[in-house]
């Protein structure tokens, strides 16, 4: 399988963002779009194989985010 440029740099930017608003601690991306990611300081690590994978997680952290707002408010 061959991983499209477009899908790299689409979750490189989400990446961005969401360590840019504080939503990861860190995100360390790859030249092949995989990504290792840490939620919280002492949380654990996970690796992202594949851009596919990458965006999955974009969409279940802010998944999450809205859940904890919806249940603050």
């Amino acid at each position: 399988m061959t991983r499209n440029k477009p899908e790299i740099q689409h979750s490189d930017a989400l990446m961005g963002l969401l360590l840019a608003q504080g939503l990861l601690h860190s995100a360390e991306g790859a030249s092949d779009g995989s990504w290792l990611v840490r939620r919280a300081a002492r949380g654990p690590k996970f690796v992202l194989e594949t851009p596919q994978e990458a965006m999955e997680y974009v969409m279940d952290v802010l998944l999450d985010v809205r859940l904890e707002l919806e249940t603050a408010a």
